[in-house]
């Protein structure tokens, strides 16, 4: 038997890497093990071993009030120390100097924000840093986005998050004494992850570096599809941190910091290497620099090296990119409600101005609601991750609910202004590319979605749903101690298939009830059933006689309470979508997103109401009120368990119609030929016949 275990997940991996194996998907399995094991190791480097917040709210203990308020309170108490590095920003808008004839970023506004250590302001003060805290950035980040300079916001969050926060947490103390202090007076630093061929899976880069013997370094090779592309703030001169393979065929994954040279280098230049950086020509991030970077035989010196894992890194630094995207987003929808507001009133529509009627009034809410549900995320998550909370879940919550609201005022502002929102002078047109970006970068949101609900669910599915998973996988193994082909698995058992296969679902009754998890889960279910039947009584007080709810304003308690009740229930609906998807559940990616999108609706509705209620505005929290029943009336929509089997049916219709796309046999897209890919992969060459 130990011969069929070679391609399987070592037993630290989680369960969902050996959820995958057990369905046969060996590779998902390995990747999924892969970046779960440098998640760890990034969650260790932090010193996180408090629960997470999201994954308490389903499975118990609930957060304290006081908990949930602590973001906005720290905010609130945050102090002035930005106020400078926005006032030098602003004053360069105005003077008409922030950009350039062709709108990028201007030398002039970034000397000025420089000036004011905007570039450190989360770098410590012994590297020529302003010392800043990660929720005052997210303050002066959302100021910027909301007065026209996204942008700017876009550059600094890059430079402090991944850039410099790399540096940071792995640099030995000569990288952090030669680079830090680069940053902090402005030096623009990009972090190369993603490739022509590749995107935010930085265990598939295919950019490598092997030894130099002549010099005790590396040379590095990303030339074609292995190119670094999209990356922001990379330009001629700057830094730029560089993953990339340890060896072509090496497994570590290695990051490199360097600078740039300041020009193309040709082969022919006699220099030994080639180098060149061009603009990505992306429609996004159009005012920032972002690049496609060539190397070939590039040199970098043994000292250039972060000794640790490059996925590792990625995954320490991506919790805060995600925290200051939601910043910015908040930011932006502030904006957009500013620019609206200013046209409505002053626009007379049918029956008097735009601003006195229902539906205007409504768009608008939709854009004042997503700023502050973007706020009041960014600001728990970071506080949660100051205090010593796993951000597993939230962090990524945060991220995917801030660009969808970001989105959606995008359209309501569209709404509003009409055909002047396509002005190509206005700013509202200008982050339109930025609005569609955010939720693809760093993670398109429905997967990232996906990897939420497997993080705050995988300490209950590795207890619990352990043994299901172990005997599913044991009867898809054959005879020779090898997985059975694709055809011949058992992923499901369902009511068919004792008929169709009842030696085998004898087989798997047999080991399963022999199973130790499996009379586990059973106590799990039978002792939360009675905790259910004890609370009941409960649900028939009035939510004003709960203390736990006196603390929020009268018109924001019954949603928290709705939420939290809702949060609970879920614990139900993902053991219901479990044992009815089975091992199908690893290749079920509706349900799972149904349901990460259910947690982001109902966790954004309780940061809501306690962020607006640690507060003293009238207005903020009748902004989040509304903002709170837009989104009950979407978790309401979202079936879990009673659409089960129309989740299969819909699974089903998605299967053929992919299907006939993918083997083209969808005729209503015959004769349209496609556009060539901007940046096309690289051909592989054809192996010779024989």
């Amino acid at each position: 038997m130990t011969t069929t275990q070679s391609n399987a997940p070592s037993p630290a991996e989680s369960t969902a890497a050996k959820a995958l194996a057990a369905a046969g998907d060996a590779d998902s399995a390995r990747d999924v093990g892969a970046l779960d094991a440098a998640a760890r190791q990034a969650a260790e480097r932090l010193g996180r071993n408090k629960k997470g917040l999201v994954e308490r709210l389903i499975y118990g203990p609930t957060p304290s009030p006081s908990e949930l308020q602590s973001g906005a309170i720290a905010a609130s108490k945050a102090g002035e120390r930005g106020a400078p590095v926005v006032a030098a920003a602003l004053a360069s808008l105005q003077r008409g100097e922030a950009f350039t004839a062709d709108g990028k970023l201007s030398a002039a506004l970034r000397q000025a924000v420089a000036a004011e250590k905007g570039y450190g302001f989360t770098v410590p003060g012994e590297f020529g840093g302003l010392d800043g805290k990660y929720i005052e950035l997210a303050l002066v980040e959302e100021d910027m986005a909301a007065n026209g300079l996204g942008p700017l916001a876009v550059e600094i969050s890059g430079e402090l998050t991944i850039g410099a926060g790399s540096l940071l947490a792995y640099g030995t103390e000569a990288q952090k004494r030669l680079f830090l202090p680069l940053v902090a007076q402005g030096e623009l630093m990009a972090f190369g992850l993603t490739e022509v061929g590749i995107g935010v899976n930085a265990k598939k880069v295919r950019a490598y570096v092997e030894p130099d013997p002549a010099t005790g370094g590396f040379r590095l090779y990303a030339h074609g599809d292995r190119n670094k592309l999209w990356i922001t703030n990379a330009t001629h001169g700057g830094l730029v941190g560089i993953v990339a393979r340890v060896g072509q065929d090496g497994k570590q994954v290695g990051l490199f910091v360097t600078r740039l040279p300041e020009k193309d280098v040709r082969a022919e230049d006699g220099a030994g290497y080639e180098f060149w950086c061009r603009s990505s020509d992306t429609g996004a991030f159009t005012a920032n620099h972002n690049a496609r970077l060539h190397f070939h035989g590039y040199p970098l010196q043994a000292s250039e090296q972060i000794q640790a894992d490059g996925v590792e890194v990625l995954f320490y630094c991506l919790r805060m990119g995600r925290c200051m995207l939601a910043a910015m987003a908040a930011g932006y929808q502030r904006m957009f409600a500013a620019d609206a507001l200013a046209y409505a009133r002053a626009r007379e529509g049918v029956g008097g101005q735009v601003s006195k009627h229902e539906l205007p009034r409504q768009h608008l809410g939709r854009m004042v609601g997503g700023a502050l549900q973007s706020r009041a995320l960014s600001h728990l998550s970071l506080q949660q991750d100051a205090d010593g909370f796993d951000l597993a879940g939230l962090r990524d919550l945060t991220k995917s609910a801030a660009a969808t609201t970001a989105l959606q005022s995008q359209i309501a502002c569209e709404r509003v202004l009409g055909g002047r929102s396509f002005d190509s002078g206005s700013r509202v047109h200008q982050a339109r590319h930025n609005m569609h970006v955010f939720g693809v970068v760093e993670g398109e949101d429905d997967l990232i979605l996906m990897g939420m609900v497997k993080d705050v669910t995988d300490g209950f599915t590795s207890r619990y749903m352990a043994g299901m998973l172990g005997v599913l996988q044991s009867i898809n193994v054959g005879q020779d101690g090898k997985p059975l082909p694709p055809d011949q698995r058992l992923l499901r058992i369902t009511p068919a298939t004792v008929f169709s296969k009842p030696n085998k679902v004898w087989q798997a009754t047999v080991r399963l009830l022999a199973n130790g998890s499996f009379w586990l889960l059973a106590l799990w279910i039978v002792w939360n059933l009675v905790l259910e039947v004890l609370a009941l009584p409960l649900r028939l007080l009035p939510t004003g006689m709960l203390p736990r709810y006196q603390l929020l304003p009268k018109e924001l308690r019954g949603y928290a309470r709705f939420a939290e009740r809702r949060l609970r229930w879920l614990r139900w609906a993902y053991l219901g979508i479990n044992l009815h998807f089975q091992l199908e559940l690893t290749r079920a990616q509706i349900p799972l997103q149904r349901l990460g999108k259910a947690i982001e609706h109902l966790v954004s509705m309780l940061a809501l109401c306690h962020h607006a209620a640690a507060l003293p505005d009238g207005s903020q929290r009748r902004v989040a009120a509304l903002q709170c029943e837009q989104l009950m009336t979407q978790a309401k929509g979202l079936r879990l368990l009673t659409g089960l089997w129309q989740m299969d049916r819909l699974r089903s219709l998605v299967a053929a119609v992919g299907d006939d796309l993918e083997q083209g046999q969808c005729t209503l897209v015959d004769g349209v030929a496609p556009q060539p890919f901007a940046h096309p992969f690289e051909q592989k060459p054809k192996k010779p016949k024989g």
